[in-house]
């Protein structure tokens, strides 16, 4: 199975690319903008030489003799070389060369049409010639009027151009330093962000997502347990009292009652959820539930498997995420003397997650926006920092996963949210090649765990069940079976309500 990319390469990859995208969009702009200037300079410049042209009177004198192009010729390559364009033609009013760079092409008719200089407008654009393609400009050379009344007419046309080659050329040489500063910011940028990914990744102690995710359950189940040990030793006080004034048949019935409802397993809570995470995550909640004063219930008809392929523990994993911030919203909806009740199941295609409570429920007009990243419909207290996110988080997985979330009204009265998410093929086909024989070997480890876990807490409580045993023993008028029924049952209070192994 291929490695996941860390999270430190993720950072870096994510800031590289925005570098890279910026700086490419940031060049491309530059480079349109300074094409787009280098040419209207050009056209600044072809423009004044153009006119420049039209207007000399030693031009519109020449126009009168008889060999017009004897005089023109030298001044269009005065100015031409002057000016550092390519050409400086000037024609007659038929569109005849009286100037060329190439002395051979005077006298000769212009290969594009002069139609638009002729009627008296200026013409700018590209056009292919003898010279080839050139950035070019097209104005008219105006005679004398006959009188102040009538308008100069239009006796040829002088046009100045540079080659589109030497154009790029120029663009070429005047990017070179715009293509350094560009590679220079691609370099500044990309140690930025290898300095901002070292910083994020000490700031969270270099761990990884997974790792953040098992150190937040590893904390609840702390809270959890001690809680129940702080309420296991309370049971026990109880127990020693009744023993020590020797009510010894009240102790036994005390310590029949706490079996269930007192101290806590995860066999108790979801008999059929034989996933080790959730059963975990399942006994958790429902003693954090009991604390704020309302009920957690696991459906009967919970069933699930243990995973036992690496894409099944993957997908118990996402469904940790989701079911446990599903409880803790259905908690904080419902209050005290509230009620929950989860429902897991798997049919081998998808994995369905379903709380239920009896709260107040979710408006229709909200069971969208619910699953937006900091929309809450709490009210703000001392926790608002972290409001209007867990329903977010489900929402990513859901996603993630390709799976479905509805919110709806349940049995109690409340919400129901319901999640499906998709198994993965691997799973699935492990899931129905598990014969018995391994769904038994589950089973008798998860007994082993939770024996180990009742035995850490039969550790705390020896010593208090020792005094228990001791004063029963010496109660007054107490028959000894009755002392030893006392111990055996501290001791089965101890050690928790038994699973019965394969």
């Amino acid at each position: 199975m291929r490695r996941a990319m860390t999270l430190r390469a993720q950072l870096l990859v994510l800031q590289v690319v925005i570098v890279l995208v910026l700086v490419c969009t940031t060049g491309l702009v530059a480079f349109n903008l300074q094409e787009r200037q280098l040419r209207d300079a050009y056209v600044d410049r072809m423009t004044g030489v153009a006119q420049s042209v039209a207007r000399l009177p030693a031009i519109h004198d020449a126009f009168d003799d008889e060999d017009p192009s004897a005089t023109i010729q030298p001044i269009a390559e005065v100015i031409r070389e002057a000016s550092a364009v390519t050409y400086v033609v000037v024609t007659d009013e038929h569109g005849v060369r009286y100037s060329h760079p190439d002395p051979e092409q005077i006298g000769q008719q212009v290969s594009t049409d002069p139609s638009v200089p002729l009627s008296g407008r200026v013409w700018t654009g590209t056009q292919t010639g003898t010279l080839g393609t050139s950035w070019r400009v097209k104005v008219p050379v105006f005679g004398d009027a006959a009188d102040d009344a009538s308008p100069a007419p239009v006796i040829g046309t002088a046009s100045v151009g540079i080659l589109e080659s030497e154009l790029r050329a120029d663009l070429t040489d005047d990017r070179g330093w715009l293509l350094g500063a560009l590679a220079a910011a691609t370099v500044v940028g990309v140690l930025c962000a290898a300095w901002v990914t070292r910083l994020v990744r000490r700031r969270i102690y270099l761990l990884e997502p997974e790792d953040i995710a098992t150190l937040l359950e590893t904390q609840g189940l702390t809270d959890a347990l001690r809680s129940q040990s702080h309420e296991f030793a309370n049971t026990v006080h109880v127990i020693s009292g009744l023993l020590e004034l020797g009510r010894t048949e009240e102790a036994v019935a005390f310590i029949e009652r706490s079996g269930y409802g007192g101290l806590l397993t995860a066999s108790a809570v979801a008999p059929g959820v034989r996933s080790p995470e959730l059963a975990a995550l399942l006994l958790v909640k429902a003693i954090t539930a009991r604390e704020r004063g309302a009920t957690l219930d696991v459906d009967d008809a919970s069933e699930l498997d243990a995973p036992t392929t690496p894409d099944a523990s993957s997908l118990h994993t996402d469904a940790l995420v989701v079911l446990g911030n599903l409880i803790d919203n259905a908690v904080d909806a419902t209050g005290p003397d509230g009620r929950v009740r989860v429902l897991l199941r798997s049919d081998g295609a998808h994995l369905r997650l379903q709380v239920d409570d009896d709260g107040p429920g979710v408006p229709a007009n909200l069971h969208h926006q619910v699953f937006k990243a900091g929309f809450s419909t709490k009210v703000p207290g001392d926790r608002e920092h972290s409001r209007g996110i867990g329903l977010a988080l489900v929402r990513r997985v859901v996603d993630r996963r390709d799976g479905e979330v509805v919110i709806g009204t349940g049995d109690l009265g409340g919400a129901r949210v319901t999640v499906d998410l998709p198994v993965p093929a691997s799973a699935s086909a492990s899931r129905s090649r598990a014969g018995a024989g391994e769904r038994v070997a589950v089973a008798g480890a998860r007994a082993a765990e939770a024996g180990n876990h009742a035995a850490g807490a039969g550790t705390h409580a020896a010593g208090a069940g020792n005094h228990a045993a001791g004063a029963g023993t010496h109660a007054a008028g107490a028959p000894r079976e009755a002392a030893g029924t006392g111990v055996t049952a501290v001791t089965r209070a101890v050690a928790g309500p038994r699973e019965t192994g394969p």
